[in-house]
């Protein structure tokens, strides 16, 4: 049934694949990520899809595994740091499920990104990384449930959304 999944947003860094895949292990469910959906179908790295046919096919291609999440049912999922801002992919997320932004300190997210490398978007200035942050808040900020992350472990970040997920739930039955 749509609308079971687990959907987590946030920018860079703030977790959302290693805190999903345990996520999805505590909750017995299977862990979705749409930059591997899109990796699987293009055949080619993100770095590459960017630097190849630059970020608007990247958006493009996210568009597309936001289409296919609608086939997803009962699964822990986590997006792109850019997919929800766009259009009204939050409201589609919205309806897959339960949307969960991890939020944090953006020093704290930049290093952890830094740390983990690959991401076509810290090749851009501090500045410009700042400035693409607070554009994507008020996106993240349309999630059913916000766990700040700042200073916690991914097992407490975890702990964190268990309990988020459990009082959503009990206030929506």
């Amino acid at each position: 049934m749509a609308g079971d999944n687990v959907v987590i947003v946030g920018f860079m860094g703030a977790g959302k694949s290693v805190c999903g895949r345990l996520l999805a292990r505590r909750l017995g469910r299977c862990f979705v990520e749409t930059d591997d959906m899109i990796v699987s179908r293009d055949g080619r790295s993100i770095p590459d899809i960017f630097r190849q046919d630059g970020e608007d096919a990247f958006r493009r291609l996210e568009g597309e595994a936001l289409a296919a999440l609608a086939l997803k049912s009962g699964d822990v999922i986590a997006t792109g740091g850019g997919l929800p801002c766009r259009d009204d992919r939050i409201e589609a997320l919205r309806a897959l499920g339960t949307v969960v932004w991890l939020r944090g300190d953006l020093g704290e997210l930049l290093t952890r990104a830094e740390r983990i490398g690959g991401r076509p978007m810290l090749e851009r200035s501090p500045t410009e990384i700042e400035a693409l942050y607070r554009a994507r808040e008020p996106y993240y900020a349309r999630a059913h449930v916000t766990v700040d992350t700042t200073g916690l472990g991914v097992d407490q970040v975890v702990a964190r959304v268990l309990a988020a997920l459990r009082q959503t739930h009990a206030a929506r039955v």
